[in-house]
């Protein structure tokens, strides 16, 4: 005889990093453990029902989020179909009118209760779903064989890599999980015993956006599957194997604390792969199964809490490969900060100490500005490494949008070069923001944001949130968990240069208007600006007013007075430099290039030059020489063409390359963008625009970014591609400032 079915719906309440638990206080489950929630009435839809049900039992109004799963259990004398759904209060004090407790369950403890059968089924969806921006599927090897379909399978990972991290998704990589699927339906062990070991898909890495393609979880062992349907074995696809391997041996939190062994292994799903199998573990179809039949013997698979935790766990740098970084930051030499004497930022050092010694501000926001050459970035790096020993468990990050900068300290503050254990305190924002989108609160109690007024003003994942908004909510999660969280803004001015940064700092007002929770710390000139903010404090130490670089020139006022073409003011800085020992060319013709670089390779051996110039027109080729290849130069290869590029001329670097580095002699290309003509500063119509709001605005800061690009001198160059020379005027400007021939 078939039970009777009852309709239920339940609420997974949340608040911050919990979730809401009720204790039954009467009936057949009296003392049980569940999600609130109750039957569906004659009439009602389940989020009707839902809301109903909260109303009645907790005196509370809630606002339905999503649909979570639908469980369906049989109990001795009837089935339960139970609706559940992610909820979020409204209004409300959640008073217990029939239920005889209830708890606020952090993600980490939500076997802490003893929940009813149906309720437990609840929480492994549960646990999936505060996941899943960090993997596509989590599966037991029994659940992989026997309920999830080929066509469910690929579109969970189409899904998460094209939703959830937001790449393109084409039919090849569609293929290649049919690929994946199908061998592993036919090769994965068919045993009991192994039948609950966790099988993960397209797993985000803890330290950037790259995903393995199947990890395969037990206690003690992380075992990274990375497929391929290639026949023979790339060097490519070994280093790629491998460096998933360091990424999680390097930076993965629980690994590190359960002491757990890492493997790699290159799958090549036809045929036994031709080339050097000695450089990689490769599995094949003739090995693969008995492979994992020996890796796991003796093994024993995870808990549900402890495949959860491993999942979700934040980024977190082996401690002596952060301790390796740190040597670096006392020894190093670091671009645009190694002829800089601390003792001139000690009073601003001084001023954020204090704020992040003190404890009773829970949490803090400063916001640090000065002229060019005043040592903001060392302030920054400074407090990094200053605050890395503070706590055992907790670290400082170095946060920053520009990613060529990014690659560069991380490299720079590596062993090798190549290892980047740079990365244990220095960051991509873009990829800090992913691991900020996920359940997991990050392991860290200082937030350092270089640049921050190029914030975006537009969250991906998440509409109508930006990169202000996303860090203070952030930190709202680190201060309930670990009681204290400090985030220190770098500030500049006028570098607005990418379709997302024009709002600038007004960003942040309107992002702290309404938190009195937050303590603010503002120099004088930002006073008025910040004046909406509840919680304001004004501080003079915060302004860096000196430059302080022992052979720095300050350009700023020489490159202002360019951009408003008062003549008069930019031959009297011009000329000020010029006394200082500031050296200037100009020239338009490409075959005087490589003449520039080699007296400056003569004569200032060490230096560094290169091409920098505006992404917003295309070269015409030969503008700087048959050798050159354009300016497209990725931000991982930055490090490369700092050191060893540059000075060759065959790619130059776009103002998203250069902004936040320094060359000794940059050779500063104006190639017709932005010109001058009938004396003022125009736009030419041909000029890239994607999206932007306000193009000539940005424009003049890309100019201004290059232009601030030198320590010691620069050569102007004013590319002639024709008869009818565009530039022209622009270059007779420049000639009549500085009053000398080329």
């Amino acid at each position: 005889m078939a039970l009777k079915t009852v309709r239920v719906v339940a609420a997974l309440i949340l608040n911050q990093d919990k979730v809401l638990a009720t204790q039954r206080g009467y009936g057949e489950f009296k003392d049980g453990w569940e999600f609130p929630g109750g039957k569906i009435e004659l009439g009602e839809t389940p989020e009707q029902a839902i809301k109903r049900e909260i109303r009645e039992e907790l005196a509370t109004d809630i606002r339905v989020e999503q649909p979570l799963t639908t469980v369906e259990y049989d109990y001795p004398t009837f089935h339960l179909s139970m609706e559940c759904f992610i909820c979020k209060v409204e209004k409300g004090d959640l008073t217990l009118l029939e239920h005889e407790a209830k708890k606020w369950l952090s993600y980490d403890d939500l076997d802490d209760v003893d929940w009813l059968p149906a309720d437990r089924i609840v929480v492994t969806a549960f646990r999936k779903y505060l996941v899943k921006d960090r993997a596509a599927l989590v599966t037991t090897l029994k659940e992989f064989r026997e309920e999830i379909t080929q066509e469910g399978f690929v579109a969970a990972c189409h899904d998460f890599v094209e939703k959830t991290c937001g790449c393109s998704v084409g039919e090849a990589n569609d293929r290649s999980w049919y690929d994946c699927y199908e061998f592993l339906q036919k090769y994965l062990p068919i045993d009991a015993a192994l039948d609950n070991f966790t099988l993960a898909f397209e797993y985000m890495m803890p330290d950037s956006q790259k995903r393995a393609d199947v990890l395969l979880l037990s206690r003690d062992k992380v075992i990274i599957l990375e497929f391929k349907e290639k026949r023979a074995i790339l060097k490519d696809d070994v280093a790629q194997a491998a460096g998933y391997r360091q990424s999680i041996s390097h930076y993965h939190y629980e690994t590190e604390k359960n002491e757990m062994q890492v493997e790699a292994h290159l799958v090549y799903t036809h045929v036994d792969p031709e080339g050097n199998h000695h450089l990689v573990d490769v599995l094949h179809p003739g090995n693969f199964t008995s492979t994992l039949l020996n890796t796991l013997k003796d093994q024993v698979p995870m808990t549900e809490q402890e495949w959860y935790n491993w999942i979700a766990s934040p980024f977190y740098p082996l401690k002596n490969i952060a301790d390796a970084t740190l040597q670096l930051f006392k020894e190093g030499d670091l671009p645009n900060i190694k002829t800089i004497r601390e003792g001139d930022i000690k009073e601003t050092l001084d001023s954020i100490n204090a704020v992040i010694a003190d404890p009773s501000i829970a949490k803090s926001i400063i916001f640090v500005s000065g002229v060019p050459g005043s040592g903001k970035t060392l302030v920054g790096l400074k407090t990094v490494y200053d605050h890395a020993h503070d706590l055992e468990t907790l670290t400082p990050i170095y946060l920053s949008g520009n990613d060529p900068l990014v690659n560069i300290l991380q490299h720079t503050l590596s062993t090798n070069g190549v290892d980047k254990e740079g990365g244990s305190y220095i960051q991509s924002m873009k990829d800090f923001k992913y691991l900020a989108h996920g359940v997991t609160v990050p392991l860290h109690h200082i937030i350092v944001f270089d640049e921050a007024q190029r914030a975006w003003d537009t969250d991906t994942k998440e509409p109508g949130e930006n990169e202000a908004t996303l860090l203070l909510r952030l930190g709202d999660r680190i201060a309930a968990k670990y009681g204290k969280v400090t985030i220190l803004c770098l500030i500049g001015d006028g570098q607005a240069i990418h379709r997302h940064e024009e709002t600038g700092m007004p960003l942040w007002v309107d992002a702290l208007s309404n938190r009195s929770d937050w303590n603010a710390y503002v120099p004088d000139s930002y006073k008025q600006l910040f004046s909406s903010v509840p919680t304001l404090h004004v501080s003079p130490e915060l302004m860096l007013t000196t430059s302080i670089r022992h052979d720095f020139i300050n350009v700023s006022p020489w490159v202002e007075a360019i951009l408003e073409l008062n003549m008069d003011k930019a031959r009297k800085a011009y000329q000020d430099m010029l006394a200082k020992g500031f050296l200037c060319w100009r020239a338009w013709d490409p075959k005087k290039l490589p003449g520039f670089v080699s007296y400056v390779q003569q004569n200032y051996p060490g230096d560094h030059t290169g091409i920098v110039v505006s992404s917003h027109l295309r070269h015409i080729p030969g503008m700087f020489g048959p050798q050159y290849r354009g300016s497209y130069v990725k931000a991982t290869e930055a490090y490369q063409w700092y050191n060893e590029e540059s000075y060759k001329l065959t790619r130059g670097a776009s103002e998203f390359l250069i902004q936040g580095i320094e060359l000794e002699f940059p050779i500063v290309s104006f190639i017709g963008d932005f010109y001058i003509q009938n004396g003022k500063w125009v736009v030419d119509p041909k000029a890239t625009n994607p999206g932007l709001k306000d193009l000539r605005k940005v424009l003049e800061n890309v100019y201004r970014v290059l232009l601030t690009r030198s320590r010691k001198g620069m050569l102007l160059y004013f590319p002639r591609e024709s008869k009818e020379w565009k530039l022209e005027e622009t270059y007779q400007w420049f000639a009549g400032m500085m009053g000398i021939e080329e």
